[in-house]
């Protein structure tokens, strides 16, 4: 399956609001403040827009229309290293970088990708039957 632009939007906001906002209460428990957990997850939710505009403009050039494993992964790396700079140097309106040291955020952003990657991957395919054959549109 090779998911369209609005299939991607569709299944980041599914999964982003389910995963991300557990992992997001439980992070925001642990720091005991909710406000940065979410403003976080709100920001790589926005940023991962525009990513997968770029994601869906560059897999065209390629002949099979999709990128590897290996791409997607990477692709995470750098979208969680865009938040965290910005977040760092306080460029992200909301997000009080003294309350949000690098392992607190790495352990947030891994988890999230990770757990919505391997649902993405597998169990959406099993429950959402129709999701895999409409280019990842949940709608």
């Amino acid at each position: 399956m090779t998911p369209t632009l609005l299939g991607r939007w569709e299944t980041r906001l599914l999964l982003l609001a389910t995963v991300g906002v557990i992992v997001a209460v439980v992070v925001g428990l642990l720091v005991k403040n909710f406000a940065v957990p979410f403003a976080v997850l709100g920001y790589v939710f926005l940023f991962g827009l525009v990513w997968d505009v770029l994601y869906q403009a560059t897999i065209n050039y390629r002949w099979d229309r999709d990128w590897p494993t290996f791409f997607q992964v990477l692709a995470g790396i750098v979208e969680g290293a865009l938040v965290w700079f910005l977040a760092h140097d306080g460029l992200l309106p909301g997000v009080d970088r003294t309350k949000l040291p690098f392992g607190v955020f790495i352990g947030m952003y891994a988890t999230i990708w990770v757990i919505t990657f391997m649902i993405a991957q597998g169990p959406l395919r099993l429950f959402l039957v129709r999701w895999r054959y409409q280019g990842g549109e949940v709608v």
